[in-house]
């Protein structure tokens, strides 16, 4: 069956999906440590930025901020010596950064849960019953992954959920290749370009997706609740201002929704965007610069679990550090010479990444980077 053709536009605007309550922050230069350490930094050091996270009285901002910034203070000196470490073993230094910054991160939004309380991991796994990396699964506990995915995802995890490793390394784009090689399976992301179209009248988004997701029947469900696929227009690389080299098989999804111009003519993006938003279970930032954000489909294929990049990096990074600490013979380079490969990508690949998680985390919007000129034609 043909698929319909999209609806005719003459004016577009090329801008990333973002929450239109929250908005995003763009920087015109390309994502890198010294830049997100030195952001960091700032919260842990200077009283306005680490203060404004907080509200209620100056003695209970002031309260909060000493907790907050020794918490980052110990995550930074941590991650600082990760970077150090030029395999998989900086998976313990990576995830014990990661904790304190997840609990700097949840000290504005579930103090009680932090300030004076022993606070578990909110995971947990055997290494003394560890088998395989494909059978291996964590073990969801009272602590801080399940308040991290709540703040993260608006949905709750219960205790004693269960989540197979092998499918959240599926879930983690930039080790694609690594965990296809140890036998893992296919990576599950889908990167995508948005568009904001227009008429005389109406204003929508477009999803150029760079393959499909029907492999997973639940987050193809979600999305066309609020998109159709159409037809691909024969201009869509310029109008999606891609290279010529662009070669994928490319799918186009239109909004089954329009929003309204201004009496005056004027657009405001905020419902187009609210569009988008409605898939915000599969929506995920990007963390590279060639796509605008990326499709993370759900857990599993035939139920809604949303798992985005983010909290899949944060989980495989824990599951990394057990590994490490109580059975690093999983990575025995003559035994299990494809997982130590795939681990040592973990702890190379997804290290910036995690800062970019950290810092939209802390500064509650997402964060963008752009190489410098990159926006210029």
């Amino acid at each position: 069956m043909p698929l319909p053709t999209a609806r005719p536009y003459n004016n577009w605007l090329l801008v990333p999906p973002f929450n239109p309550k929250k908005g995003f922050k763009g920087w015109a230069d390309s994502a890198s440590f010294p830049l997100l350490l030195e952001n960091l930094r700032r919260h842990a050091e200077i009283s306005a930025v680490g203060r404004a996270r907080f509200s209620g009285t100056l003695n209970q901002k002031n309260a909060l901020w000493k907790e907050y910034r020794n918490f980052l203070r110990q995550a930074l000196s941590n991650f600082e010596a990760a970077i150090t470490v030029s395999n998989r073993s900086a998976c313990l230094l990576y995830y014990y950064a990661m904790l304190n910054f997840a609990k700097a991160e949840l000290l504005s939004i579930v103090p009680g849960n932090i300030t004076g309380q022993f606070v578990g991991h909110g995971l947990s796994f055997s290494p003394s019953r560890a088998k395989t990396v494909a059978g291996d699964v964590l073990v969801v506990k009272p602590g801080v992954f399940p308040w991290l995915y709540e703040a993260r995802t608006g949905h709750k995890l219960p205790t004693g959920t269960k989540i197979p490793v092998k499918r959240l390394l599926a879930q983690i784009p930039e080790i694609a290749s690594q965990a296809e090689d140890a036998g893992m399976g296919e990576t599950q992301i889908v990167p995508f370009h948005h568009m904001i179209a227009m008429d005389n009248t109406h204003t929508w988004p477009l999803l150029l997706l760079e393959s499909g997701i029907s492999e997973s029947k639940s987050s193809e469900k979600l999305l066309l609740r609020h998109f159709r696929e159409v037809e691909v227009t024969p201009n869509w690389r310029d109008h999606f201002a891609l290279s010529r080299r662009v070669t994928s098989r490319v799918k186009l999804y239109e909004s089954l929704k329009v929003a309204p111009k201004q009496p005056s003519g004027g657009i405001t993006i905020d419902d187009p965007m609210g569009f988008t938003e409605n898939i915000r279970d599969i929506l995920d930032r990007r963390t590279t610069e060639h796509c605008d954000a990326l499709i993370c489909p759900s857990l599993y294929k035939t139920k809604m679990f949303p798992m985005p990049s983010s909290l899949a990096r944060y989980a495989v990074t824990y599951y990394a550090s057990s590994l490490v600490r109580y059975k690093p013979s999983v990575f025995d380079t003559q035994i299990h010479p494809e997982q130590a490969y795939m681990f040592d990508a973990i702890a190379r690949e997804c290290a910036l990444p995690m800062l970019i998680d950290t810092l939209s985390g802390l500064e509650g919007v997402d964060q963008l980077f752009y190489a410098p000129g990159a926006l210029r034609n």
